[in-house]
């Protein structure tokens, strides 16, 4: 249960909330995050910034030009807007997808601010259509899990709605009507005009849901996505396996979990650079993206090091492994994501693994025996590059078995040094 995070009184009348939160509360589905979206006929920023100064939260103005603003929430945000058109039907018209064109006056949840409250649910017959407006039925769209657009104009305005599509059709299993689907492929060429960092965004919401792969493989069949992403540079049988093999791999080990959801720039995780590695064929297929610096090195080394590994697994030697690990230890286990989902046998990738998630282990992980202040004081060695060179000999003599102790690591380099 989520709390709404202002009263609803503070609002004018009317005033409409709109969008995904209808549509979600209709489908009984709640996110952790709120997100809100109102629209006023009057004074939308006006309102916002009245909001945001009673309860202490983030102000800003989006669209200065449309007149919209957000309020910044703990739990979420609102962002409110003004009315386009003489009325709230004519504003719902120039939306998306005609599920996203229902809308709720918002004083009728005056006392109801728990959401899920009252249930809405599709088909159960406990909301009257007096709570909704719905002037396009976006209600039957939602009973027959459809995407339906509301015109061709309005995805054309903002061909972001292109990819949009997609990803809310993995994000809710519903199914983009052949009409629509014919219209978004039309308007694919409008995408390249679309900024990256927006572009970027919605594939990362995409490429996060569990079926997003699926979805994923549906635009670039559509080609929607041949200008960020060309078709020659991508690697489409690997990246139609790598969603079944994370999910494998989280059943198996799940303390993998806290790798794949792993934070690495703005709203985007691990997951979604993994999967990106397992797509393309090389890091600079992807640059069009703007990836972030974090993602970037990520991507680079997962790309630069994968055919590395696959030549180490036929047979390594404990020396070799090590220096594999120091070289990717941060992003391992997507290596071994990606190996698994070119087909390469399991019960060695998976070897690599377990040494991985062992913080024990003494190859992926050897124990420091010896430290550079040990070097100057118990051997008295000048401070030197010399003294990073003996103590990575340490390591290597370390992994292969031929030491154990700080006592052992001493005599060591004694004898290096004699």
């Amino acid at each position: 249960m989520q709390q709404f995070p202002f009263d609803f009184n503070d609002l004018p009348t009317p005033a409409y909330l709109v969008g995904g939160w209808v549509r979600d509360r209709l489908l009984q589905r709640q996110g952790k995050y709120l997100d809100l979206d109102f629209v006023l006929p009057e004074k939308a920023v006006e309102t916002a910034q009245a909001i945001a100064r009673k309860y202490k939260v983030g102000f800003v103005v989006l669209d200065a030009e449309r007149k919209i603003a957000r309020v910044v929430f703990k739990n979420g945000t609102a962002d409110f807007a003004q009315q386009m058109g003489r009325s709230l039907e004519e504003d719902l018209g120039r939306r998306d997808f005609c599920m996203n064109a229902i809308a709720m006056e918002c004083h009728q949840l005056i006392g109801d601010r728990l959401i899920g409250d009252r249930s809405l649910g599709i088909g159960d017959g406990l909301f009257a259509g007096e709570d909704f407006i719905d002037p396009l039925d976006g209600i039957g769209d939602l009973k027959a899990k459809r995407i339906r657009m509301v015109a061709p104009e309005n995805l054309a305005e903002d061909p972001l709605r292109i990819l949009r599509g997609y990803r809310q059709s993995a994000q809710l299993g519903f199914a983009i009507e052949d009409l629509t689907r014919q219209v978004l492929i039309k308007l694919a060429p409008r995408l390249k005009t679309v900024a990256a960092e927006r572009v970027r965004t919605e594939l990362g919401y995409l490429l996060s849901i569990n079926s997003g792969s699926q979805w994923m493989m549906e635009a670039i069949s559509d080609r929607i996505l041949e200008d960020w992403l060309p078709s020659q540079h991508l690697n489409l049988p690997r990246f139609a396996e790598i969603e079944g093999v994370i999910s494998n791999l989280l059943s198996q080990f799940p303390n993998l979990e806290l790798f794949f959801s792993k934070h690495l720039s703005g709203d985007r995780w691990a997951i979604v650079v993994v999967k990106l590695a397992a797509l393309s064929n090389s890091a600079t297929a992807l640059e069009s993206l703007g990836l972030s610096r974090a993602e970037q090195r990520w991507l680079v080394g997962i790309l630069r090091y994968l055919p590395q590994f696959i030549n180490l697994l036929d047979q390594s030697t404990p020396k070799e492994q090590y220096k594999f690990f120091q070289s990717t230890l941060e992003f391992f286990p997507a290596i071994a994501a990606l190996a698994l989902a070119s087909g390469y046998e399991s019960e060695k990738i998976l070897s690599w693994l377990k040494r991985w998630l062992n913080p024990n282990d003494v190859i992926a992980y050897p124990i420091t025996l010896i430290t550079g202040d040990d070097l100057l004081k118990d051997l008295g060695i000048p401070p030197s590059p010399k003294i990073g060179e003996f103590l990575e000999s340490v390591k290597i003599a370390q992994v292969e078995g031929k030491i154990g102790s700080h006592a052992e690591a001493i005599a060591f380099i004694k004898s290096i040094i004699s």
